[in-house]
C-alpha cells in the first residue's frame, strides 16, 4: 500500500515537471495548487527515505535478516540509497532567484526504483502478469513521446508558433511545421510527435536545422527505441498464448490422428470435449509437469495443503503415520471423466482407489446401468480396499458412473505398494483394518440376508396340518379290503 503512495508521487512529477517546464500550464493563479502537491510528494519521498526503507529486510546466506541495523546498512550500501537521496535534493531553493520554474525539480524522477519495484511486485502476485508487463511498456512509449510533445511545443514557441515568416526560392512562407498555438496544445503536440516517432501521417517538412536536428532525433527513436517496446510487447502477447498455442497444435494432431483412423464420429468428438473441458479448467494439458519442476519440499507441501485432509478422512488411513500420507499424496495423479464415462463396472478387478475432487459420480445399477441407488459428491473416496486385495476381495462391487464433468484424483495399487514397502509397521496396520473392514461388511451383509430371509417366512407361513381330500377318502371305500387299501390309508395317515 504505501509503495503504490510513493508510486503516485513519482508519477505526478515525472510526467507534471516536463509538462509545467514547457506548456503554460503553471500560472500565478493555480501555483499555490502546485506547490501543494510538490511539497507533498516530497514528504512521501522523505518518509520512504528515511522510515520505510531503512526497515525493509533483506538475504543473507538464504536466512532473512529483520535487524534493523542490519538493513539499514544494507540499505544505505545499496544503489537505492543514492537514488533516493538525489531524488529529495532541495533544487527547489533555486526558486529564490529565478521564480518558480519547475524544471530545477526534475531530480524527483530519480525515484524511478519505486516504479520498477512497484511492478515487480505486481508481477509475481498476478497469475496472469502478461497485461501488467505490457501496462509497463507501454507506460515507457507514453513517456517518451510526452516528453518529445513538450520538446516540440517548447521549439513552437520559440518560433513564435508559426508567426514567423521564412524565404524560400524567392517567396516568403509561415512556418506550417510547429505548432500554431490553436486548439488544445497538449493533445495536438502529442499527437504530432507520436505521429513522428511512429512514422505514421502525412507531416510537414522541417524548415530551419533546429527542426532538421528534432526530426532526426524523433525518428530514429521511433526506429530504435519504439522497435524494442513494441518488439517487447510481442514477446509478452507471444509468452502469453503459448501454452493456448500448445494446446491447440496437441488437440489438432490428435484430431487428425482419429480421422486417419476413421474413428466414429461420436468418438472425436469426445476427444475433443475432453481437451476443451480440460484446457477450460487447467489451462494446460499436463500440469503434472508443471509441478514436477518446483523441489520435491515444494511439491510435498503443495500436494499436502490439496489432498491430506482428504486423504486423512479414508477410514482405510485413518491412524497412518504421517509421513506414509505425504508420500501417498505425491502419488495421486487427477484424472479427468466425461459426462456419461463409466468410471468402474461390477466385477472388474480394482486397481485403483478414487477421490472426488469435482464434480457429480453416479452408483447405478440394473438393466443397462439405468437405475441410479447413491450419488458421490467431492470428498467421497471409493475402491480403497481393492488396493490391498484382501483375501480375494478386490473386484468391484458396484459401477460407477460420471454425472457430469468430474475430476478425480487416483491412487494406483502399484503406487501403493511402492510406499508402504517402506513402512512395514503401516503394511499390517492397513492389512489389519482392511480385513476388519471386510469383516465388517460381511456381518452387515449376513445381517441383511438374515432379516430378508425372516421377512421372508413371515410373509410365506406354510402349514403343516393337511387333511386328506374328501375325493379320495371317497376313492378308498370304494377299493376292495386288501393289502393296496391298507397301504394308502397308512400313507395318508402318517403324512
Amino acid at each position: 500500500m504505501w509503495l503504490s503512495f510513493v508510486v503516485v508521487c513519482f508519477l505526478y512529477n515525472a510526467f507534471g515537471i516536463p509538462l509545467r517546464s514547457s506548456y503554460p500550464y503553471q500560472t500565478e493563479s493555480n501555483l499555490i495548487y502546485w506547490l501543494i502537491c510538490d511539497y507533498f510528494s516530497d514528504f512521501f519521498y522523505i518518509v520512504d527515505l528515511m522510515a520505510i526503507k531503512p526497515r525493509i529486510q533483506f538475504m543473507r546466506s538464504g536466512i532473512a535478516v529483520t535487524n534493523r541495523d542490519e538493513t539499514l546498512k544494507n540499505y544505505i550500501r545499496s544503489t537505492v540509497f543514492k537514488m533516493d537521496i538525489i531524488s529529495v535534493l532541495p533544487f527547489d531553493l533555486f526558486y529564490i532567484w529565478t521564480g518558480p520554474f519547475a524544471a530545477w525539480r526534475f531530480v524527483r524522477v530519480f525515484k524511478i526504483f519505486s516504479f520498477w519495484q512497484f511492478f515487480n511486485l505486481l508481477d509475481n502476485s498476478f497469475s496472469s502478469p502478461y497485461i501488467i508487463r505490457i501496462t509497463k511498456t507501454l507506460s515507457y512509449m507514453v513517456y517518451i513521446i510526452h516528453c518529445n510533445s513538450c520538446i516540440y511545443y517548447k521549439l513552437s514557441a520559440w518560433q513564435a508558433f508559426g508567426q514567423i515568416a521564412y524565404r524560400m526560392n524567392n517567396r516568403w512562407y509561415l512556418n506550417k511545421w510547429v505548432y500554431n498555438n490553436q486548439g488544445n496544445a497538449y493533445i495536438r503536440c502529442f499527437y504530432f510527435t507520436a505521429a513522428v516517432a511512429t512514422s505514421t501521417g502525412n507531416n510537414p517538412s522541417p524548415t530551419n536545422v533546429i527542426e532538421y536536428i528534432y526530426m532526426t532525433f524523433s525518428w530514429m527513436m521511433g526506429v530504435f527505441v519504439f522497435a524494442l517496446l513494441l518488439g517487447q510487447i510481442r514477446d509478452i502477447v507471444s509468452n502469453a498464448n503459448r501454452n493456448r498455442e500448445l494446446y491447440r497444435q496437441t488437440m489438432d494432431r490428435v484430431v487428425s490422428e482419429c480421422k486417419r483412423l476413421q474413428l466414429p464420429r461420436e468418438v472425436v468428438d469426445r476427444v475433443m470435449d475432453w481437451f476443451f473441458y480440460t484446457w477450460q479448467r487447467q489451462k494446460t494439458l499436463d500440469e503434472k509437469k508443471l509441478i514436477e519442476k518446483l523441489p520435491l519440499k515444494l511439491q510435498t507441501d503443495l500436494a499436502l495443503s490439496v489432498h491430506y485432509n482428504t486423504l486423512s478422512k479414508v477410514q482405510l488411513f485413518q491412524d497412518c503415520d504421517r509421513a506414509l500420507l505425504r508420500e501417498l499424496v505425491l502419488r495421486l495423479r487427477p484424472v479427468i471423466f466425461l459426462p456419461g464415462d463409466m468410471i468402474c463396472k461390477k466385477g472388474d478387478v480394482g486397481k485403483e482407489m478414487y477421490i472426488v475432487n469435482d464434480g457429480v459420480l453416479q452408483v447405478v445399477g440394473g438393466e443397462n446401468n439405468e437405475k441410479v441407488f447413491a450419488e458421490l459428491t467431492e470428498g467421497s473416496v471409493f475402491g480403497e480396499i481393492s488396493l490391498l486385495a484382501i483375501g480375494g476381495n478386490n473386484k468391484r462391487t458396484a459401477s460407477i458412473r460420471s454425472k457430469g464433468y468430474s475430476t478425480l484424483f487416483v491412487l494406483s495399487k502399484e503406487d501403493l505398494n511402492d510406499v508402504i514397502k517402506d513402512y512395514p509397521e503401516a503394511q499390517r496396520l492397513l492389512k489389519r483394518k482392511a480385513k476388519k473392514m471386510l469383516n465388517k461388511d460381511a456381518k452387515a451383509k449376513n445381517e441383511i440376508d438374515q432379516k430378508q430371509k425372516k421377512t421372508f417366512e413371515e410373509t410365506c407361513h406354510i402349514s403343516t396340518h393337511i387333511s386328506t381330500p374328501r375325493m379320495f377318502k371317497t376313492v378308498l371305500q370304494l377299493l376292495p379290503e386288501g393289502s393296496t387299501r391298507n397301504e394308502l390309508q397308512s400313507t395318508l395317515s402318517n403324512s
